[in-house]
């Protein structure tokens, strides 16, 4: 990943890992830390309200106030800006607990197929859409 640029993050709890392993990938983060050409999330023992709780507990314990800045500040992916888009495969109408607060105004698109039959020509129809539409970002 170095080598060709990316950079690394795992989101998520690793409370729950060996040491060995949360060296590993901390120290991946480290090694990957000022690339720029990709960035890459693993999320692992990820889900948004625990990441939610784990914010609330960091800025209670900083002693800083509760809104909206800090909370995204706090969050696992606090590197990262918000995605614009989400595309969620599997023929299911849900989020599973996926970056919640983070997507409030990612254009979401649910496709029936299953992730290894989404196709780049399906790939490609959801961005011609995406690029066509007016976001308002909450706005009226």
């Amino acid at each position: 990943m170095n080598k060709k640029g990316i950079k690394f993050k795992a989101i998520g709890n690793k409370n729950i890992f060996s040491k060995k392993l949360v060296k590993v990938l901390l120290n991946s983060e480290k090694v990957t830390k000022k690339n720029k050409v990709l960035k890459l999330n693993l999320a692992i023992n990820y889900g948004s309200k625990s990441e939610l709780i784990n914010a609330i507990n960091l800025i209670k314990k900083k002693n800083i106030p509760f809104n909206q800045f800090n909370i995204s500040k706090n969050l696992y992916t606090s590197h990262s800006p918000d995605p614009d888009l989400l595309i969620r495969t599997g023929n299911t109408n849900r989020l599973s607990n996926f970056l919640l607060w983070q997507i409030a105004y990612s254009e979401i698109y649910f496709v029936k197929k299953l992730w290894p039959d989404f196709l780049t020509k399906d790939y490609n129809k959801i961005l011609n859409n995406f690029k066509n539409l007016k976001r308002k970002f909450g706005a009226i």
